[in-house]
């Protein structure tokens, strides 16, 4: 479903030097998909360098930023909230044709927006996905595709909580929507939504890719109130694509208080009885071939083969302060996050999955004393840094703070984090971030947003200083950093 899409020839060291604004140029398209509306082309002069993407909580616009170093960083434009029907703006994904998505949960739809035709991005229009989208994933397998997760009604009442009221009204349940981004430049087709599929459970869904040679292109969907995993055919060769061929029952009789049966041998328009696990993050690993989901309830990390769909291992986190977990860009380490409430203090450890007997390591960490847990986190996508937000709870002592650590030292024996510096920021409600990499995945810049503050700040990821901050919208929220060939270098970073 690749589209045939020109850009400028980008050699390494061009795309090292992308903060010297090298412009990219596109070109006109035809790829044989259906014909749709044109785009629209608000400029005649194109996308030039690295833009940050702004969500603007306090009044729902959406503001970019022009990045071009440790100075000059300005603001674009600023796309306001009547184009999103006044919703509410959530996850932003880009894809690997050079679009921007952004949910619009309380309008179950999801906003497309052009940010590389004119001289500011451009908003097309609002797709209908499925009831209240939250998150939103770049399909490992075909970047040009994004999945959506429709985790359903909340709003109570006669209806079920969960159910995709738009799509599943006699399947129950949540939904993911697929949608295919298409083709940029004069007489493209803006993106289409590919189709919605039903997964019969409710609560919270996220979502991992199975993807390498050898191994089955398959989308894996956990839903948190049905403490199950869905499985859909992500072969877009294949007729069952984006179907859902199995189901897997997370159910664990010994972690119940009622025993269980599992039941994932059940026909696929039978819903399964709920049960205590609460899957929550998700995760895919490089180097192991394999599916890692947590499951909350049960506090486990179960390792699920993406061929046989069998649990092949199970990782007991009980006795742990560790709740949350990440994995390296490498798929080597899966990172664990708890955090000691008194006193409070942040913890963090890793499970080795590339050493025998996959050995855990806990670290201590004496500048997170005083650190909540319900921080960002971000890999660059070289694995060689790691970037940590204090969270600024009421609990915390110590919050503003951006931690920069070298994570190529997890490679030693035993693996290590190296605190590289401790960052200051402005102190404010709230921050959220994302990293510019470049060349080969190496981190250049961080952008870091300010609530309160109404800023975002730039950091240079070699001297981990701030440089400049910029003036956006009220409430600044979640940031995303675009550039042409984002996606296909790596970016956004690994979270």
């Amino acid at each position: 479903m690749k589209s045939i899409l020109t850009l400028s020839t980008v050699t390494p060291g061009t795309r090292a030097a992308m903060l010297g604004l090298a412009l990219f140029s596109l070109a006109s398209c035809n790829s044989g998909d259906e014909t749709t509306s044109q785009v629209t082309n608000g400029g005649s002069a194109g996308l030039s360098g690295p833009l940050v993407f702004v969500n603007n909580t306090g009044d729902k616009t959406l503001t970019s930023v022009a990045l071009k170093g440790d100075s000059g960083n300005a603001v674009v434009g600023t796309i306001p909230a009547a184009e999103f029907e006044n919703a509410a703006l959530g996850d932003m994904q880009f894809s690997d044709g050079n679009w921007l998505f952004l949910n619009l949960a309380a309008a179950n739809k999801v906003a497309t927006i052009d940010p590389l035709t004119a001289a500011t991005p451009v908003h097309e229009s609002n797709l209908a996905a499925g009831t209240r989208p939250v998150h939103i994933y770049r399909d490992s397998n075909d970047g040009e595709v994004v999945w959506v997760m429709n985790d359903g009604d909340n709003a109570g009442g006669t209806s079920t909580p969960g159910d995709d009221l738009v799509n599943c009204t006699t399947e129950k349940g949540g939904s993911v929507t697929a949608i295919h981004n298409s083709h940029l430049g004069p007489g493209g087709t803006p993106p289409r939504v590919l189709g919605t599929t039903c997964l019969l459970a409710d609560g919270h869904k996220v979502a991992a890719f199975s993807s390498g040679v050898g191994v089955p292109k398959r989308v894996f969907v956990t839903s948190e109130d049905g403490g199950e995993m869905a499985v859909i055919d992500d072969d877009e060769a294949s007729t069952t694509y984006r179907k859902m061929t199995n189901r897997i029952d997370l159910c664990n009789s010994a972690k119940e208080t009622t025993p269980c049966d599992n039941e994932s041998a059940k026909p696929l328009t039978t819903a399964f009885t709920p049960n205590s696990s609460l899957p929550h993050g998700i995760r895919w690993s490089k180097l192991t071939k394999k599916v890692y989901s947590i499951l909350e309830g049960y506090h486990h990390i179960v390792e699920i083969d993406p061929t046989t769909l069998a649990i092949t291992k199970t990782f007991d986190l009980a006795g742990t302060l560790y709740t949350g977990y990440g994995i390296t860009p490498d798929g080597r380490f899966l990172l664990l996050r708890g955090e000691t409430t008194a006193p409070q203090a942040a913890k963090l450890g890793v499970i080795d999955l590339g050493t025998a007997g996959t050995p855990r390591t806990d670290f201590t960490i004496p500048e997170f004393d005083g650190v909540a847990t319900n921080f960002a986190f971000k890999f660059s996508p070289d694995g060689k840094r790691f970037y940590i937000l204090a969270g600024n709870t009421a609990t915390a002592t110590k919050k503003d703070k951006l931690f920069a650590f070298d994570s190529s030292t997890l490679t030693a024996t035993p693996p290590a984090l190296t605190l590289l510096r401790e960052i200051p920021l402005v102190a404010t409600g709230a921050h959220s971030l994302d990293v510019l990499t470049q060349g080969t995945g190496e981190a250049k810049y961080i952008v870091v947003s300010n609530s309160t503050d109404n800023s975002v700040s730039i950091i240079n990821a070699t001297d981990n200083q701030e440089k400049q901050k910029v003036t956006v919208g009220p409430t600044p929220g979640g940031v995303t950093i675009y550039f042409p060939g984002a996606a296909a270098g790596g970016n956004q970073a690994i979270s």
